[in-house]
């Protein structure tokens, strides 16, 4: 099979069990809390996994205005956010496999 950019990325993206289960639990605390009558308690918690980069990129919104805060751009931010974290989590456990550079190489 051909390997790629995009291969590559849902490889260490998707392909650790660390990044799986940050993505399950997040997903499941966006769904369980999303709309008026979720739970406010899992709506927060699936906040928190977004940050920092959830609140940087909420922040830069919010300071667009009023006709920038739908509910569709809340959940694209939060979306891109959670997966851009796993793909972060993906390098670290990729490090940590690999092992520490040797300079006898």
């Amino acid at each position: 099979m051909r390997s790629g950019p995009v291969r590559t990325f849902a490889g260490i993206t998707f392909g650790n069990w660390l990044s799986r289960a940050y993505l399950g639990s997040a997903g499941f605390l966006l769904l369980t809390g999303a709309g008026d009558g979720g739970n406010q308690v899992a709506g927060v918690f699936a906040l928190l996994l977004a940050a920092p980069t959830g609140a940087l990129l909420l922040s830069v919104v919010n300071s667009l205005g009023a006709w920038a805060q739908t509910d569709a751009s809340m959940f694209g931010i939060l979306v891109f956010s959670y997966v851009f974290q796993a793909w972060m989590l993906g390098l670290i456990v990729r490090a940590v496999r690999r092992g520490p550079l040797r300079a006898d190489l």
